[in-house]
């Protein structure tokens, strides 16, 4: 009976280890990034810990992970976070995909949300094996200020509405044998196919070598100058072609596809992985981010993208870009809105982004505040406000100092007065008041400042 008891007990220490120790194995796993699905109170085992999703709210996401709690936005274009030891980002949920007119976009996302987890002992991708898709000997510089970022909202009148990728800005090597393309790990292509009337663009498909059932996709190369075949074996930094770009302007569409079959030209869009952090990691060679700081500069707003490399500086507020718009979990679409016309543009702000769309949000305040990451001293600022199709009123001011109130017919712009503020926050913020009661739209469309003392 005693050797029963022990037996017995000894069996109940298995389970009870295998309970703790054993971990959830992931949906997919790219490098050394584990992807899982999960559904609100749904629960999985990573590193001993467990991982619970507890909310959502818009795309922020509530997550448990061990002894802490966090909330995190879905990481379009945002870093992972460490949580009690453990290394997250959201790649997706149910609310950014139901943004989207093309849903098999978000085709790998199954429950509620898809959540990615690593060890931050280990780099998400080994540099040894992967490597960032653009050379640098040209002088190639990565901004990661464009307004078509992973699952960004495009609005109503694109198609698809949500990028099914990441847009890399290379305007300068529209057309030129520059900024050369490259295979990002040994990988095989696949197919290659012409994309626009003229035969201008291609589109490749390659096939991961080391991880089955993932693919990678280059769209808008330069026809021309694609140096390789369907078939051919390519090793990590091998030249792959130059650019051209879409009708717009000259760009790389990159993206990391999930696949148990191999996608078709008309599926090139489906099952898209979220790859901005492991972009980020390539690029920089770590994932800790870095404070972009400014001393003076001209920001331009809403201008069409073969203007400003793709950045019309609509976007929420990175610290590693150092700029953008403070928006919270009320704007789904974490942008705000602008309009282009020429070779002018400006951000659209009112009280309800959006309206008629899937990404349609309502303010809670009645101003937008732009920031932008200086050093502490004293600055020199002034704004032009406005909007290029609607009556406009706008109240401006810089750090809480009001220059002025302009209520201006569609189509006019107005420098505000230049006024002298100190920033005592690292922050030069420009706040925005807006019309409460939403019949006028409020418009900037360019700052400038400097640095005094």
């Amino acid at each position: 009976m005693r050797q029963l008891a022990v037996i017995f007990f000894f069996l109940y220490c298995l389970v009870l280890t295998h309970k703790t120790t054993g971990q959830t194995k992931p949906d997919f796993q790219w490098g050394n990034a584990s992807y899982f699905n999960l559904n609100i109170d749904e629960s999985i085992q990573f590193q001993n810990k467990e991982v619970k999703l507890l909310k959502l709210n818009n795309h922020f996401n509530q997550i448990k992970i061990g002894r802490d709690t966090a909330w995190l936005k879905v990481s379009r274009r945002s870093l992972p976070q460490i949580v009690d030891g453990v290394r997250i980002f959201v790649a997706d949920n149910k609310n950014v995909k139901a943004l989207s007119s093309h849903p098999e976009i978000h085709g790998l996302l199954k429950k509620d949300v898809l959540i990615c987890l690593s060890n931050l002992t280990e780099k998400l991708l080994d540099p040894t094996g992967f490597i960032f898709p653009v050379s640098y000997n040209d002088g190639f510089i990565w901004k990661m200020e464009e307004t078509n970022h992973m699952f960004s909202y495009l609005g109503k009148t694109a198609v698809p509405n949500i990028n099914s990728g990441i847009d890399i800005n290379l305007h300068d090597a529209r057309g030129k044998e520059k900024h050369w393309i490259l295979a990002i790990e040994n990988s095989t292509a696949i197919w290659i196919e012409n994309s626009d009337k003229e035969d201008k663009e291609a589109s490749i498909l390659f096939r991961s070598d080391s991880h089955t059932g993932i693919y990678y996709l280059y769209e808008h190369l330069f026809s021309k100058k694609v140096e390789i075949k369907p078939g051919d074996k390519l090793t990590r930094g091998e030249p792959i072609g130059t650019i051209w770009g879409d009708e717009s302007w000259g760009h790389l569409h990159f993206a990391v596809i999930k696949s148990d079959t191999v996608p078709s030209y008309p599926q090139k869009h489906s099952c898209i992985v979220n790859s901005f952090a492991q972009l980020y990691e390539l690029y920089f060679q770590q994932l800790h981010s870095f404070n972009q700081v400014y001393s003076k500069g001209i920001l331009k707003f809403g201008q069409r993208n073969s203007l400003n490399g793709g950045a019309k500086n609509i976007i929420a507020f990175e610290e590693y870009s150092g700029k953008g718009w403070k928006l919270g979990n009320w704007n789904i679409a974490d942008r705000v809105e602008s309009v282009e016309k020429g070779d002018k543009g400006n951000a659209r702000l009112r009280k309800k982004l959006f309206q008629g769309e899937q990404a349609a949000s309502r303010n809670p305040n009645d101003y937008y505040d732009f920031d932008i990451n200086v050093r502490n001293g004293v600055y020199r600022i002034r704004a032009n406000v406005g909007d290029l199709e609607q009556p406009s009123w706008q109240k401006v001011q810089f750090e809480n100092i009001v220059a002025s109130t302009y209520a201006l017919d569609a189509g006019v712009f107005k420098w505000s007065p230049e006024k002298v503020v100190k920033v005592e926050d690292s922050k030069l913020t420009v706040r925005i008041f807006i019309d409460p009661t939403n019949k006028k739209v409020a418009g900037l469309s360019e700052i400038v400042f400097q640095r005094a003392y």
